[in-house]
Formats: C-alpha cells, structure tokens, sequence
C-alpha cells in the first residue's frame, strides 16, 4: 500500500536527506502571511500543517541544522541543500510546523484560514473565501 491509499504523509527537503513520514491526519492547516514565514519561504505566505510529533518519523535526522529563531521557535533546514524541514514551537510541545511545499503526498485537509493577514505583504491579494486573521496577535478574526 502506498502513502496516498492511506492518510500517510510524506515529506522531504530538495536534495532527499531529509524525510518525513506522518501516520495521523494535519491538526490544522494554515496560510501564514507573518514577516517571518514570507522572508523564510520567499513567497506572499507559508502553508504550514500542525502535524503530531508521535505520529511523525524524521528519516535523515543527523542532516539537519536547528536555527533558534525566536524564544519559542526552533527551526530545522537541512545541512545539504538548505530546505526548512519543519518547526518546533515551545508552546505547542508535541506538534511540529512543516511546510506544506515540501510534501510529496497529496493533502487532503484543507487550509483553514489566513492568520497574521494584517502583516501580509503590499503586493500580495487573496481572493479566496477563507477567514482572514491579525491584529496584534496574528489570530484576531478580521473583516477585509
């Protein structure tokens, strides 16, 4: 059975060190439009996936680099070829942020919104029908 008979994740940076498998659906999907995220991914937004940590297996694990980038956030790029593999949040133990451009797998779960969308980039528009997010937390619902 391969990963796309079943709700299996799989993941990996652009070169193949790294890998991720996840056996449990997303927590949650979102647009991220924060500073961050866009200098990070060079795009208008990251789409992350919350996946569990325990139903997650890192295959290639000694190829990662960590980068504290806040208090709280740890990130992880592969050492090779530079890809951010996944985010660790301390206040979100057992959950790590992978970004959605690195799946190799379909997703099925669907984005639920766009969070920090105050903070989004001036020449990015966002036609779709999701709930738009910000404020002074990133996660105040807005009208736009």
């Amino acid at each position: 059975m391969t990963a796309t008979e079943t709700s299996d994740l799989l993941a990996s940076c652009y070169c193949g060190a790294v890998g991720l498998h996840c056996e449990a659906k997303p927590k949650s999907v979102i647009h991220c439009h924060c500073q961050q995220c866009r200098r990070l991914s060079g795009a208008a937004f990251t789409t992350w996936l919350s996946l569990p940590r325990e139903a997650t297996v890192i295959s290639g694990a000694t190829n990662l680099q960590q980068f504290a980038a806040s208090e709280n956030g740890l990130r992880h790029f592969c050492k090779q070829c530079g890809t951010h593999v996944f985010t660790e949040d301390k206040r979100l133990p057992g959950i790590l942020g992978v970004p959605a451009g690195i799946l190799s797998t379909p997703l099925t779960s669907k984005p639920s919104g766009h969070y920090f969308f105050s903070d989004k980039a001036d020449w990015s528009f966002c036609h779709d029908d999701l709930p738009k997010f910000g404020g002074a937390s990133g996660f105040e619902r807005i009208d736009v």
